[in-house]
């Protein structure tokens, strides 16, 4: 979306951000990628025909149960009232004053729509505004991240349609991405779990980690309404799903300039709630070795957060796990010419967990080379070979003394000393304790106590205090608990409510399990064993 905003001339006035815009930059965001074989054209020709087919058929109507009553529709309103407003400049603050006639009135035409399975083109228009990235020239269109304003009242049916489609779809289990009880912690101690148990069994760890290109904005709407034919959605849900994707456009605002507008040919809306449920459908299918194994083969470790995606594979030999990856990387081609899907393969990064001397040969995808890394960065979470997770601990230290150094004329101002602790709860160990359930247990003694100093200094500043104050009594008189034992009751809820949650897949995940005293702490651990006090 960003190059394409490139490409807009702004109808009110010339904006100076437009000044270094390419002039060539097309909208390819919103163009699904094309086949690229014959047989690949072959499968969409009849994907199109299919769709077409349903689409013209006779729709049955919906059981009663799937249309919207008063009470449901005011229970959909967003919790928060400062939300921008869309294109029709009406802000949830007006909705959640509505009267109940307006209420009742809304409910029809949400039930209408249900029925006609049409859903209004009013709604369908994004106002897109441009968010400079900091550190970078805001003169080029690359430098901002573009934010799409969809109408409230859109939202909100669209809310109602989601519950809709969760009857009738179940995404695979290592689809951790925008699910109740799920989370990235719980998916990245998945991953660091597997990679300790295997590292203690003696065996090496291979991970290719994929990087899928605007994988939101390129969505083939053709086999996104096919995927949810086949599976057994409801007609009119589907109708109405079909209306929603289909001649959407947005426009770009920057400042008190307005562009024209430009239509969306692919992809599924930015700030729709129903976008990553129909992502997380379009690539439920992604391929693993089920059904093509022998009775003695392990499948591959697949792990799916939204759109990131990771394969591991483990074997005694190094080479034995990359030929395996090698294999599973064989049958991704077909899947991602099928379904227009394009992975950028100079930027996914293989990685080879314990020492080895001599690489394995380098993993291939669409005839390229997946370059062995040393260290990748999954989910925001440095994840070396060794690891022992020396580069995470070095990056939210960075994190969280920038942070620190920001806020350090607040943090030494007049202003009471409780709205100094939340500043440093909210800003600063929030980054200094990003996902560590699921990496922290990794850690050792040296490094926890350098992150539990970034917490020393902070507090020091936030007192004033002098050196001759222990940094026990400043913790004391703050209320504060140490690092560790922040990171270990989040730990704690965490799989507390994994353990005891509806999802089968997420109980006991992470388990723990006997290692000698030289082998990788599990995640778990951390919650289960008593650490010394840095």
């Amino acid at each position: 979306m960003q190059s394409f905003i490139g490409g807009l001339e702004l109808s009110r006035r010339r904006h100076p951000l437009t000044a270094c815009w390419p002039p060539d930059d097309r909208r390819h965001l919103m163009i699904p990628n094309y086949p690229a074989c014959t047989a690949s054209s072959h499968n969409s020709a009849q994907i199109q025909h299919r769709v077409r087919e349903f689409l013209s058929a006779p729709i049955p109507s919906l059981p009663g149960d799937y249309y919207v009553s008063p009470t449901e529709t005011a229970g959909n309103l967003p919790p928060t009232k400062r939300k921008a407003p869309g294109p029709d400049g009406i802000p949830t603050i007006a909705i959640k004053q509505l009267p109940r006639r307006a209420m009742v009135a809304m409910t029809r035409l949400f039930n209408g729509i249900l029925r006609m399975g049409h859903f209004p083109a009013c709604w369908k228009t994004g106002r897109v505004i441009a968010i400079p990235k900091a550190g970078k020239d805001p003169r080029l269109a690359s430098s901002q991240r573009p934010i799409t304003l969809l109408s409230h009242i859109a939202k909100l049916f669209e809310r109602v349609l989601l519950r809709r489609l969760l009857r009738h779809l179940t995404p695979r289990q290592e689809q951790f991405g925008f699910r109740s009880g799920h989370s990235t912690m719980l998916q990245l101690a998945r991953v660091l779990h597997h990679m300790a148990v295997e590292h203690n069994r003696g065996r090496r760890t291979v991970g290719v980690f994929l990087d899928i290109e605007k994988e939101f904005d390129r969505v083939w709407h053709s086999g996104l309404l096919y995927k949810l034919i086949e599976n057994r959605i409801p007609p009119a849900l589907v109708r109405t799903v079909a209306s929603f994707l289909k001649d959407r456009d947005f426009y770009v605002t920057v400042e008190d300039a307005t562009s024209d507008p430009r239509p969306i040919r692919a992809g599924v809306p930015q700030g729709s709630c129903l976008s990553p449920c129909l992502y997380a459908v379009y690539t439920d299918d992604i391929p693993t070795f089920t059904d093509q194994l022998q009775y003695w083969e392990e499948d591959v470790v697949l792990a799916l957060y939204a759109d990131d995606s990771a394969y591991l594979a483990s074997s005694r030999r190094a080479d034995l796990a990359a030929d395996k990856l090698h294999r599973v990387l064989g049958l991704l081609p077909d899947w991602l010419d099928r379904w227009r899907v394009a992975v950028n393969v100079t930027k996914t990064a293989a990685l080879l967990t314990g020492q080895q001397r001599a690489m394995p040969a380098k993993l291939r995808l669409r005839g390229q080379e997946v370059e062995w890394q040393t260290r990748v960065r999954h989910l925001g979470v440095q994840i070396d070979r060794s690891m022992r997770m020396a580069a995470q601990v070095e990056h939210v230290i960075h994190q969280s003394s920038t942070a620190r150094s920001m806020l350090r004329p607040v943090l030494r101002s007049h202003l009471p000393l409780r709205a100094k602790v939340v500043l440093y709860k909210g800003y600063i160990r929030s980054r200094l304790t990003y996902a560590a359930p699921a990496w922290y247990a990794h850690c050792s003694i040296s490094q926890k106590k350098r992150i539990q100093a970034q917490q020393n200094i902070t507090l020091r500043m936030i007192a004033g205090a002098g050196r001759y104050v222990l940094n026990d009594v400043i913790a004391r008189d703050f209320c504060i608990e140490t690092v560790e034992e922040f990171i270990q009751r989040i730990a704690r809820r965490m799989f507390d409510i994994a353990d005891q949650g509806p999802y089968e897949f997420l109980r006991n995940m992470a388990p723990m399990q006997e290692r000698s005293p030289s082998g990788r702490p599990l995640p778990r651990e951390l919650i289960q064993t008593p650490s010394p006090k840095p």
